[in-house]
């Protein structure tokens, strides 16, 4: 139902509350512009414009907040807008997106990715430890400049670690841009400056003639669960967030096998236990069998994070500077070192490529992989360990 007034503040205070729905009241001078009435008790200005058969509707304010002098300047602006072929609804709805916080782009591309639970934590791990003090600025205000400084600080810490961080925050801002939150990514300054870090992490391993300070470190290391995180990935090869998400139901120990789910490549992944493993594994149950994770974290729910204080105390007391995928990196060097064939390499480490036909064809025994496994083992215990406490690993 709609009527038509002259607008005047006394009249539209003493417009009638309906009993029910709502009444919509044009005003004789500005004629796209009304007052809407509610069964509620509410009365707001709103301009009604019909463009191509669709109605641009666009709430002002409140009666109470403008007056009726302001409601219609108000209005002719929004109609002059229209006119021009500007959509003020989508405007309005543009300049709001565009307050969305860091924090909350970051958790709305997270809700619309199907990405690991270990991936998620990741990602706001670092954006978190990177731009603390970002998070609850509106997106459209980081600009490049803010980047370059940010960029140039957190280098300091350690280029790698800029690198990482720098890239959660470029896909944050790629979604931001995606969506309409901000016209052009200011991270791509990164790339148009070439400032992206070399990695030189690519081929590093931990030395033959370094293993037993590194493995004595470990060993050292009062931290039961870091420990034992640290020789899975190097004796097993594991990534180490498939190490840091495993759960005790995955973990067979009497079958003395482990079993990865829904691993980087989308598929199950099950793989015999080393010898020189078991006994780390039975000792970490006593400790943490009681919870969902075989690497607890501090609360029962969550797993343990990336054990960086751990890394510190080993590579102080050994010398070598590692990270978890060095660990896995050295795995596939020693497979190799001990002529394991690349097939047998690509199924311990659970690595598919597209163009190896007959691979896919191939279905490993367990004894053949447990066999292959312990090779491996083999050669990390005949440099760590003492004759006489070598640990058998085969027959």
């Amino acid at each position: 139902m709609s009527k038509r007034i002259t607008f005047t503040q006394p009249r539209i205070k003493a417009l009638p509350i309906p009993e029910k729905g709502r009444v919509d009241y044009y005003d004789n001078e500005v004629k796209k512009l009304s007052c809407r009435v509610s069964c509620t008790g509410n009365k707001s200005f709103v301009v009604l414009k019909y463009v191509k058969g669709n109605a641009q509707r666009v709430t002002l304010a409140n009666t109470n907040d403008m007056s009726v002098t302001e409601a219609r300047k108000k209005a002719q602006s929004i109609l002059a807008a229209i006119n021009s072929g500007i959509d003020p609804t989508a405007e309005k709805r543009k300049q709001r997106i565009k307050k969305t916080s860091l924090s909350d782009v970051l958790e709305l591309y997270l809700s619309e990715r199907d990405l690991k639970p270990y991936t998620i934590e990741n990602y706001r791990y670092k954006l978190k430890r990177g731009f603390s003090d970002w998070l609850t600025k509106p997106v459209s205000s980081i600009t490049e400049d803010m980047i370059l400084r940010r960029h140039k600080k957190i280098s300091r810490a350690g280029k790698t670690t800029a690198n990482t961080t720098m890239r959660v925050l470029r896909l944050t801002l790629n979604y931001a841009n995606a969506v309409g939150m901000i016209d052009e990514n200011p991270a791509n300054i990164l790339s148009k400056a070439r400032l992206w870090h070399k990695s030189n992490r690519k081929d590093r391993v931990i030395p033959s003639d370094k293993l037993q300070a590194w493995h004595e470190a470990v060993e050292a290391l009062a931290n039961q669960k870091a420990k034992v995180f640290f020789l899975m990935i190097l004796y097993m090869g594991f990534r180490s967030g498939e190490a840091l998400t495993l759960e005790w139901a995955q973990v067979d120990l009497k079958s003395k096998n482990i079993r990865l789910l829904d691993t980087k490549n989308g598929t199950n992944h099950r793989l015999p236990i080393p010898a020189p493993l078991i006994k780390y594994l039975e000792n970490l149950k006593k400790q943490t069998g009681n919870h969902k994770w075989v690497f607890s974290g501090r609360e029962p729910a969550m797993h343990m994070r990336h054990p960086r204080e751990p890394m510190k105390v080993v590579t102080k007391a050994s010398g070598v500077e590692f990270s978890p995928h060095d660990c896995r990196r050295t795995f596939a060097t020693i497979a190799e070192a001990v002529n394991l064939p690349l097939t047998m390499i690509k199924r311990l480490m659970n690595h598919v490529t597209t163009n190896d036909v007959t691979g896919g064809y191939i279905v490993t025994e367990e004894a053949t992989l447990r066999e292959a496994i312990n090779k491996v083992a083999g050669y990390i215990q005949a440099r760590v360990t003492k004759k006489d406490n070598l640990i058998k690993l085969h027959g």
